[in-house]
């Protein structure tokens, strides 16, 4: 497999890393007889099972069947890809990773990359002795209020941004250009070039392969904006890929000290989680949980126990977050943390045995689901209690195999003494519900509501082929979505920039609906701009045929003089579906 490389240079990588010389940097390689043998990285193990054959230049596992080669190995022990994989060995062999035929951007790309990462690690650098700086005192003062210990500060590089024009001026000493500041992300221009995380914290973001991709930052002044301010999109950083602690996760991987994952709202639960010896914990930033956090979280360990905050949003998030994690194929365990308390408060008020406690009492994610449910209802009201029989069986309806039913219809039977039987036919008739909807509901949510999220996605995100001829604003009946498409039409109209952040930086704004839309998974799609303009006809076609049964029903109840207009009406929305006219 070269994935579009030449098969030639795959070779040569393959040739200049020798795979004895490069896995005995992460391994304690054992010579016997013309092999090697070592524990495998990839599964528990006291005895080496694991053989590397330096002749044919490949490694195999006897205990858990991993094998492959140099290649294969770099992807499973840094938890990267291929084309990661194969630019860590370039590197090491001294090689320049060849640039793809017939696209003339990826080395400007490339170089514009290479050069956003240094301006972000010196910004690290810098912001982290601004922290020491005997000026910084209003910082000094909130780390010692939130008792970051100073191995914390260390082992996260927390720094401080001292005002507004002393980064601009850093970089500008260091010889990069305003460009290059501003396509970091770390510098914007209103009149003159300035800190966009000028008087906060600085909590430096680092991917997989610990190289600094953006901050986050929290504001240590009053200010009219939100508390937390993240880095905005550029080449290096992509929010809804992004995860705040994941660097540390390899090592512990690499360590074989990586039983389960423990995910948490923010950075300070992050540092708060690390101080108490839970380092096995990430969080994301200012968005839900996506997807792709969960494949990436899957590639590091299967096991995840989702610990939010205890109030009423955590435990909201908490159940989105379930969702996405199960739908990844992940194991997933979830706790309410008592007094609606965050990890951080939880642990500086009990200690950290008692955080253990909870993490070891952790509700398998559809018990979880059961209870939280249960919270909203008083069982000893019959028809609240039926209530809340009907809603935990949609939720064990949503199980695949008939054992794992069985097992959470007596969750239910001992929390409700609904007899078993009963639940067993209740949950046979809610089956048959479901079968009879499942039409109306896939039609649905992949023909309209489909196409409001792409329209609105590829608006968001200024794709060339998104336009504004056609007005949606009488066509959306959601909120939220009509809006988010008068706010991005407003924005066009006047020719004023519009930044996707603002939408999800302060997150007691953002709302829920908001997240498929700035998440959306363009990859999909393969001819975008022939999809926007069906998109478009299939909201406008929505529209009339909904228009056509209102038109219908009123001929029930109206005079003969008014049927001959309404008739007339019909026929006019029915000619403007079947000639597909947009304009009414």
């Amino acid at each position: 497999m070269t994935n579009g490389f030449d098969s030639n240079f795959i070779q040569q990588i393959k040739d200049k890393n020798d795979i004895v010389t490069v896995m005995s940097r992460y391994l304690t390689l054992t010579q016997k007889g013309k092999n090697f043998w070592t524990c495998c990285p990839f599964h528990n193990e006291r005895t080496p099972s694991m053989c590397v054959n330096p002749l044919e230049q490949f490694y195999h596992c006897f205990g858990c069947k991993e094998h492959g080669d140099v290649i294969t190995f770099i992807e499973k022990i840094e938890s990267c890809d291929f084309m990661t994989a194969v630019e860590i060995l370039a590197k090491n062999a001294g090689m320049e990773v060849p640039t793809f035929k017939n696209d003339e951007n990826v080395q400007k790309r490339k170089k514009q990359k290479e050069t956003v990462l240094n301006i972000l690690a010196e910004c690290a650098k810098h912001y982290e002795q601004n922290l020491y700086d005997k000026n910084s005192k209003i910082a000094q003062d909130y780390v010692k209020s939130r008792k970051f210990t100073r191995t914390s500060l260390d082992e996260f590089h927390i720094g401080y941004s001292k005002n507004w024009t002393d980064i601009v001026e850093f970089l500008k000493s260091k010889g990069f250009s305003y460009e290059d500041m501003l396509a970091s992300g770390v510098v914007e221009y209103k009149n003159k070039y300035f800190d966009v995380f000028a008087e906060r914290l600085i909590f430096p973001i680092y991917n997989i392969m610990d190289e600094c991709i953006g901050f986050s930052a929290r504001s240590l002044v009053p200010t009219e904006y939100a508390k937390y301010k993240n880095s905005t999109n550029n080449v290096v950083f992509d929010k809804s890929k992004v995860m705040f602690g994941i660097n540390f996760l390899k090592t512990l991987k690499q360590q074989h000290k990586l039983d389960y994952i423990i995910i948490v709202e923010g950075q300070m639960d992050v540092v708060a989680l690390h101080q108490a010896g839970f380092k096995n914990c990430v969080a994301c930033l200012g968005t839900a949980l996506t997807p792709y956090h969960a494949k990436q979280l899957k590639y590091l360990c299967e096991n995840v126990i989702v610990s939010l905050d205890g109030d009423s949003a955590g435990q909201k998030a908490t159940i989105r977050t379930i969702d996405t994690l199960v739908n990844g194929g992940l194991n997933v365990k979830a706790i309410k943390i008592p007094e609606n308390k965050d990890p951080d408060e939880y642990i500086k008020s009990y200690g950290r045995d008692a955080y253990q406690k909870l993490l070891d009492e952790a509700l398998d994610h559809v018990v979880f689901k059961i209870y939280h449910n249960l919270e909203q209802y008083d069982l000893t009201k019959i028809d609240q209690k039926a209530k809340f029989v009907n809603t935990a069986l949609n939720i064990v309806n949503n199980l695949q195999t008939v054992s794992e039913k069985q097992v959470y219809l007596d969750v239910i039977r001992k929390l409700t003494d609904v007899p078993i039987d009963v639940l067993k036919r209740d949950l046979a008739d809610t089956q048959t519900a479901v079968q009879k909807n499942d039409k109306i509901i896939e039609y649905f949510e992949n023909a309209v509501l489909k196409s409001v999220k792409f329209v609105l996605a590829s608006l968001c995100f200024k794709k060339d082929y998104a336009n504004y001829n056609f007005d949606l604003s009488k066509y959306l009946q959601n909120p939220s979505y009509k809006k988010l498409y008068e706010t991005l039409k407003e924005y066009h109209n006047q020719n004023k920039p519009f930044r996707i952040s603002s939408l999800i930086d302060d997150d007691e704004k953002k709302d829920d609906v908001l997240v498929d839309i700035l998440e959306y998974n363009f990859e999909d799609v393969k001819n975008p701009k022939q999809y926007f303009n069906e998109c478009i006809w299939k909201i406008r076609e929505n529209y009339l045929k909904n228009k056509s049964q209102v038109l219908t029903k009123k001929l029930d109840s109206c005079t003969q003089e008014e049927k001959a207009e309404i008739y007339r009406q019909i026929s006019d929305v029915q000619k403007k579906i079947r000639e597909k006219i947009l304009e009414d």
